[in-house]
Parts: structure tokens; sequence; C-alpha cells
């Protein structure tokens, strides 16, 4: 497996880690601020600032995260896509 083909496969596992965290979390309402921080300092270094892919690990990742956009935020994700 190519080096570029691992990381790609490492990113996939780390973003349905994050995902299945924030789903337990979710369920049980108990949010742990390391495991949010850590995920969306994950999308942020990605460059997901919006889901354009649902279906992707990352787009997946982004959905279930609790936090709502501003309408400011949501005003520069359109401007931006």
């Amino acid at each position: 497996m190519k080096k570029r083909e691992q990381l790609e496969q490492l990113q996939i596992l780390t973003a349905d880690v994050y995902k299945e965290a924030i789903l337990e979390m979710r369920e049980t309402g108990d949010y742990n601020a390391a495991i949010l921080n850590g995920s969306r300092q994950f999308l942020k270094d990605n460059d997901i600032i919006s889901v354009t892919e649902q279906g992707s690990p990352l787009g997946n990742l982004a959905e279930v995260l609790p936090f709502e956009a501003s309408d400011d935020d949501k005003e520069a994700m359109r401007q931006s896509n």
C-alpha cells in the first residue's frame, strides 16, 4: 500500500472514530469537550468548513457535531462555495 493510500485510510478511520464517539455522546447527553475539540480541529486541519459532499467520512463527521452555525457563518459558507 502506498504512503498516500495509508494516510487516506488513517484519515477515514480517524473520522469514523470521532463520528462514533460523538454519536454515543449524543445518545447519552454526556459530551466530552476534548473529543469535540479534537474533531473540530480535525475538520479544520482538513479544510472542512462546509459540508458539500454528503456521505463522505469527513462530511458525516461534520453532520453529527452538536454545534449550530450563526447566520453570519452560514452566509460565509454559502459565499465560499
